[in-house]
């Protein structure tokens, strides 16, 4: 899917600065997919600028609870398509560690070599933090394969007002001629009295007159409380004066649910429109679908693409499909299947954060409360010819008990038959299993975990602890995912 830094992977036309995320933000970090095609191409270079400013503008702090009933996201895993028996081949994996508190200090990035069969470095980020719990520094790193070493590659520094908001993201590149970072880009900020952004000015560094050069700014407008209006301008440095270039336009039903966005760019004269989005809703007024539409000049919009979100009744966003408007009619394209472990909510889990301020609109309508643990996605795409789904990619997170810095990887699924004995268990129990790393969590029938923990597959497994009853183990090793039932006597 969708590197947590990440990457990010943000769906909506437009993305504005609002306050500190929640952990139910970060959801749709996971899940944000990049709609950026078709789209004009000062569209895009807004949608670039707000990308970059994305994790950066009011990193969040980890409220940590009992590490006992914590579960901290070490892993992500990527498969693709093979023709392998398990129909899936390794991708990409992000690793990340975390200090003794939670906040993540370290993301690492790999690909995965098929044939030596390994994984290779392709990045990696660190980030240090401020007294106040923000990022201070983050640098990026890149692998040299050629020395078999990490080298420098880019630097961000964070500047805060009181209130713990950026109001200066310093952007340096690495220069490997002179061994020093050199200015890149500059973000300023400013804020209204409510911690809504007033205007976000983006600077570009000019060798030439060795000083930063205004680049292009955003002003913000609100009515009642609601973000209305983003006025995007580029810097004429012909008349050395601000140029007005796009807008993104947002309207609201009576209960405050954004209803359409419109994107347009100015002519000089007059405005032209390029794109609008279209929401609906669920009876829980969570978004049910997002449709885009195309002007195409001839004074009429003509649907483009369409995005439907399903949930479960905890409010996870279990199904995601995506349709194109062909012949007349929407035709599938994408659908996306997760599956969440309703044992813990978001409160519950310890991710790598430290992303900013932006949303998408209507999130804070649809996601805000409600997740559970992520596990698993699949991503299908549709066959035209068969008419059914055929496997495109998949997603697996791995996660282990509490804060602190250890770093596992997520295996895949297959039909190994592990079996628990002996069963009935009176103070300790075996797995059939040869595995020398496995993953092992018990929890009762009410779903509460009691204990996780990682064993070789050899060692005995404890329960002397547990009171007599029916229990469920989750096992996890290099070739399988199972859960058994076992009776404690």
């Amino acid at each position: 899917m969708k590197r947590i830094l990440l990457a990010l992977l943000f769906t909506l036309a437009a993305l504005f600065v609002y306050g500190q995320i929640n952990d139910s933000g970060i959801l749709s970090l996971l899940k944000a997919r990049q709609q950026l095609k078709g789209l004009d191409k000062q569209e895009l270079q807004l949608k670039q600028d707000l990308k970059l400013l994305e994790k950066s503008v009011s990193p969040q702090s980890q409220t940590l609870r009992d590490a006992t009933t914590k579960q901290k996201l070490d892993s992500v895993v990527l498969f693709g398509v093979s023709s392998d028996p398990s129909g899936w081949e390794k991708t990409s994996k992000d690793e990340y560690i975390y200090d003794s508190e939670g906040k993540w200090i370290t993301g690492i990035y790999y690909n995965w070599n098929n044939a030596t069969k390994v994984w290779v470095n392709e990045s990696k980020d660190e980030y240090k933090y401020k007294a106040n719990g923000k990022w201070d520094v983050a640098i990026s790193y890149k692998w040299i394969s050629a020395t078999s070493n990490w080298e420098n590659d880019a630097k961000q520094a964070f500047t805060y007002n009181a209130g713990g908001y950026a109001t200066q993201i310093l952007f340096y590149d690495w220069n490997n001629d002179i061994k020093e970072w050199v200015n890149d880009t500059k973000f300023d900020l400013t804020y209204n009295t409510d911690n809504t952004v007033k205007q976000f000015l983006v600077s570009s560094w000019s060798t030439t007159a060795n000083d930063w050069e205004n680049s292009m700014k955003y002003d913000y407008t609100y009515t009642n409380d609601k973000l209305t209006l983003v006025l995007a301008s580029m810097w004429d440095t012909d008349t050395s004066d601000w140029t007005t270039a796009m807008k993104y336009e947002y309207e609201y039903d009576s209960g405050g649910k954004i209803t359409r966005t419109t994107y347009s760019v100015s002519t000089g004269t007059s405005w032209m429109a390029m794109t609008k989005y279209e929401y609906t809703y669920d009876t829980n007024n969570r978004i049910a679908t997002e449709t885009r539409s195309d002007w195409n000049i001839v004074t009429q919009w003509t649907y483009a693409e369409m995005y439907e979100y399903k949930y479960d009744a905890n409010g996870n966003n279990t199904e995601y499909y995506t349709y194109k408007w062909e012949n007349g009619q929407w035709a599938k394209q994408t659908k996306e299947l997760t599956t969440f472990d309703l044992n813990y909510t978001y409160a519950d889990l310890i991710l790598p954060s430290g992303y900013s301020v932006f949303f998408s609109p209507y999130t804070l309508a649809t996601v805000s409360g409600g997740m559970n643990k992520p596990l698993q996605d699949i991503e299908y795409a549709w066959n035209t010819g068969t008419t059914n789904w055929d496997n495109k990619s998949k997603t697996i997170y791995y996660y282990s008990a509490g804060p602190g810095t250890g770093v596992v990887e997520q295996k895949a699924d297959d039909a190994s038959a592990i079996t628990i004995y002996p069963n009935p268990v009176a103070n300790a129990f075996n797995l059939n299993t040869t595995e020398s790393n496995v993953q092992i969590s018990i929890f009762d029938l009410s779903g509460s975990l009691l204990l996780s923990k990682q064993i070789s597959g050899s060692d005995p497994v404890d329960v002397s602890f547990l009171s007599e009853g029916i229990y469920m183990a989750k096992i996890v090793t290099e070739k399988a995912t199972v859960t058994r039932k076992f009776v404690k006597r």
